[in-house]
């Protein structure tokens, strides 16, 4: 298999698979979501342990974990993504235990506008017609969400935000993949253990062996697609993995729809109908883009 087929295959795997991760955290909603999270974070740093420990590359881990302790503004950007992608984290898990996994997908979906609204006020990137178009679109179906749900869709904006931000910040730290999540888990793992230990009414004795099961396995759920787009992006054109993604919050909706039975009001139709629209123009111009490029 071409190395640039392969990545694809990778990146379609990714996506799938984080599409369809809304349903491990169903499964998970009779815990509380902050201790679903914390467990989380936890199983996170234990499975990356092992993965580190089994791998062949440990010098190169020591090497990158020595490289950002002596880059003090490095480290503080490391740092940042952590508290950065925990609250995504946190933020998913109580969207999908809480009847608000429409609202999570439309976070995904609006994502890549956020990211390129963050370049432009903190990157200076120019703005294409096509782009400024999306944004704007964009922006008026999350104000009909909020005008005829009677509510701001902060599940949506808060995803899209921390997700965005997180992407922004890493392009200032130099950490392979495995090494940044071990990082920015381990970050974060402290907190929740002293949730754990002092504040949380529950523990894993409180869980049936199925709830069990899932918490111990969460690390793993949570490294095996990440490590996967990370050799996907290896591979793959990025414009083309900027396609696919979008794969993952239409599984995400398909799910909350049909298999969560999550109502979608009229109201909300008419909001989410202009962000596919938006995307639709995100999406044409990027196409656009690559033509002039090949040309």
């Amino acid at each position: 298999m071409k190395k640039t087929n392969l990545g694809i295959l990778l990146g379609l795997i990714t996506y799938i698979l984080w599409g369809f991760l809304s349903l491990y955290w169903k499964l998970l909603s009779g815990v509380n979501s902050y201790n679903t999270f914390s467990y989380r974070i936890i199983f996170t740093v234990l499975t990356m342990l092992v993965y580190m420990v089994l791998s062949k590359n440990k010098e190169r881990y020591r090497g990158e974990i020595r490289q950002l302790i002596s880059h003090k503004q490095e480290l503080a950007m490391a740092v940042l993504a952590s508290f950065l992608i925990a609250l995504n984290w946190l933020t998913y898990i109580f969207a999908v235990s809480h009847q608000q996994a429409t609202q999570a997908s439309f976070g995904y979906y609006i994502m890549p506008l956020v990211s390129i609204l963050l370049a432009l006020a903190f990157l200076h990137e120019r703005l294409s017609p096509w782009m400024t178009a999306a944004i704007i679109i964009a922006g008026i179906g999350v104000g009909i969400l909020a005008i005829n749900t009677g509510q701001v869709p902060f599940v949506s904006i808060l995803l899209a935000v921390t997700f965005a931000l997180y992407g922004l910040v890493k392009k200032n730290v130099k950490l392979s993949s495995d090494v940044a999540m071990l990082v920015e888990s381990s970050v974060v793992a402290p907190f929740v253990l002293i949730y754990l230990l002092l504040f949380s009414k529950e523990s894993l004795l409180d869980y049936s062996l199925l709830e069990n099961v899932l918490l111990l396995a969460s690390g793993i759920v949570t490294a095996i697609p990440l490590l996967l787009f990370a050799e996907a992006v290896k591979r793959a054109p990025l414009n083309i993995i900027g396609f696919i993604q979008y794969i993952n919050p239409t599984i995400q909706l398909a799910i909350a729809v049909f298999v969560f039975h999550e109502k979608v009001g009229n109201g909300e139709v008419s909001g989410f109908i202009f962000i596919w629209i938006a995307i639709a123009i995100f999406i044409l111009g990027q196409l656009m883009s690559l033509r002039k490029k090949s040309r």
